[in-house]
């Protein structure tokens, strides 16, 4: 294990909330005190009078009493740093909004303004199996040696002694506790729709997807989402689809929910790890002693990251009833369209808050990002990303109601009220993604540009990745070994020797439909080819063919004319202004 040295704090400027878009929490504390998150405790449906749609998870919180952790967070560490135990302030909020809280975290008048890292330590080469793991209360005793978490060191858990944890052994007789609500937020808390959705059993696979295919040789998987369901989760679902260790452990949450409420029991639920074998771990979080031997265990607060590979090489996925980004500006509708049907979208506060009660069945629903750490180093390596309409026609525009009451709040989880509360969707991602979405790569500025003068067509991006939001790395030609043709590599100033990227567009008009591939090159290699638009597979071919194409030096087909004149010949278009 090795400890990581960084600032023991990452909060930025004192505002989380306005630095990664974490939203406000209505039933926080509003009070001048900074409230820490101590523990997660039971599940129940607190009321259902005001939220039937789904559970919520009790969360214990301490008032810090010591003000110097703003100039010394070491003091976080020891018990006398907030008010007794036994006054812990405890709240309830729905489990889809464990996307957003941490164990250790601290909120001021129900934001988020402080991350602590605690004890940021790695640990390396972590075995994680049947035989190095076991689900244990956070309570026990061990072996009648003493408690795992003593009272004395850790007085915060004292009132959910019957949680669960998983308990994972080190080398030199230690171990690693990590608390079971918080093993499902971290692996499966990708979304509020996906944590939501574990929480209510039977977990069905139609639930999360509606198919899932993985090319044996390419190793990419095809993956259809589930109604509503955040392309943020896409690559956690697509472990669950792909392993059975991750489905079995996705289903244990609410399996042992359930067994718990048939008992007549209080809800903790139990989880485990979405895999076995080998990963690095690091976590924030605190070493304790047992049997009166110093720094024997180390209990997790939040884990940061983990380095265990997923079961695909590559992940494109299609979402359903998610709102297509706005179409490319200075696009003209064809006199033969339809004219469009405005939706009508009530008025809204800048930052609403989330409240404790099921939204509202008639207003539309949003989605709201929150930027974090990149969780998985193996997907930041891999491409994943999905198809997305940029000239969408103008059937469902929607407006501002202006003269509709404001709206001042949202709800996670599935609407089922007449309340005035938005049903908000609470996705999860990479900070470092997130930063990029907007810019188009330099190589593309043009030809998306040349687009804008294409009237009469639906016009789709067909690779909208994460990384950059526009392109995928051109490795459809590697072999068994991942090794790429040399022609599909460029060597970057930046990061020296990469793949290049490329762009597949979609053109479609009635019955008509062909693709165009842009490959990273000076000037652009562009290729045209006919499609059905009906093959789930026919992007990774459209990008073969295009590779090959390029490998070969066979002369690009904007050589003579730009991209948006060419396709406006193809459909019979005269005028492509």
């Amino acid at each position: 294990m090795r400890k990581i040295n960084r600032d023991f704090s990452n909060s930025v400027g004192g505002n989380y909330e306005s630095s990664n878009g974490t939203p406000r929490i209505s039933v926080f504390p509003q009070d001048q005190s900074h409230w820490r998150i101590d523990w997660f405790g039971d599940i129940a449906f607190p009321d259902r009078s005001v939220r039937r749609k789904q559970p919520s998870v009790f969360l214990h919180l301490s008032r810090l009493a010591d003000e110097r952790f703003r100039s010394d967070p070491s003091v976080l560490l020891h018990p006398q740093c907030t008010g007794p135990a036994k006054l812990q302030r405890r709240i309830w909020v729905s489990v889809g909004t464990l996307a957003l809280v941490r164990i250790g975290d601290i909120w001021h008048k129900g934001g988020l303004a402080l991350r602590p890292d605690y004890e940021l330590e790695e640990f390396a080469s972590l075995q994680v199996d049947p035989g190095s793991t076991a689900i244990v209360k956070a309570g026990l005793n061990l072996n009648n040696e003493g408690f795992l978490l003593p009272i004395s060191e850790h007085p915060w858990h004292i009132q959910c002694t019957q949680s669960y944890c998983l308990m994972v052994q080190l080398p030199h007789d230690r171990r690693l506790i990590i608390p079971c609500v918080e093993l499902a937020r971290f692996y499966f808390g990708s979304s509020s729709g996906l944590i939501s959705r574990l929480f209510l059993p039977p977990l069905f696979r139609d639930a999360l997807f509606s198919s899932a295919s993985l090319d044996p040789y390419s190793r990419r998987l095809q993956i259809d989402l589930a109604d509503k369901m955040s392309g943020a989760s896409a690559a956690d679902i697509g472990r669950i689809a792909m392993d059975p260790i991750a489905a079995r452990a996705a289903r244990i949450v609410g399996n042992s929910c359930l067994r718990a409420s048939t008992a007549g029991l209080p809800i903790y639920p139990q989880a485990r790890f979405p895999f076995e074998g080998k990963t690095n771990l690091i976590a924030s979080g605190r070493w304790l002693s047992h049997g009166g031997v110093p720094k024997s265990t180390f209990l997790v607060y939040n884990l940061r990251s983990c380095s265990h590979p997923f079961p695909f090489r590559s992940l494109q996925y299609t979402t359903k009833g998610a709102q297509p980004r706005p179409k490319l500006p200075n696009q003209a509708r064809s006199p033969t369209e339809e004219p469009r049907i405005l939706r009508s979208s009530a008025p809204e506060v800048k930052n609403p808050a989330l409240v404790e009660k099921d939204a509202s069945s008639k207003l539309a629903g949003k989605t709201r990002q929150v930027r974090e750490l990149a969780r998985f180093p193996d997907l930041e390596r891999k491409s994943i990303w999905r198809s997305m309409r940029l000239m969408a026609d103008e059937s469902a525009t929607e407006h501002v109601n202006s003269g509709a009451p404001t709206i001042d709040s949202m709800a996670v989880g599935e609407p089922g009220s007449g309340r005035r509360v938005r049903p908000v969707e609470l996705s999860v991602v990479s900070a470092k993604a997130s930063g990029k979405q907007e810019v188009i790569p330099l190589f593309l500025q043009d030809t998306v540009e040349d687009l804008k003068q294409l009237k009469g067509l639906t016009v789709e991006l067909l690779t909208e990745s994460l990384e950059d939001g526009w392109t995928v790395p051109i490795s459809v030609l590697a072999n068994s070994d991942g090794e790429v043709a040399p022609e599909l590599m460029i060597d970057c100033p930046e990061h020296g020797l990469r793949m290049r990227k490329a762009a597949v567009f979609a053109f479609k008009r009635k019955s008509e439909h062909l693709c165009a591939v842009v490959i990273e090159a000076n000037p652009p290699h562009t290729k045209i080819i006919p499609t059905t638009g009906q093959d789930e597979n026919e992007v990774w071919l459209t990008l073969r063919c295009a590779a090959v194409d390029f490998s070969k030096a066979a002369p690009s087909d904007t050589l003579d004319a730009p991209l948006a004149e060419l396709i406006s010949w193809v459909f019979d278009e005269e005028d492509p202004v």
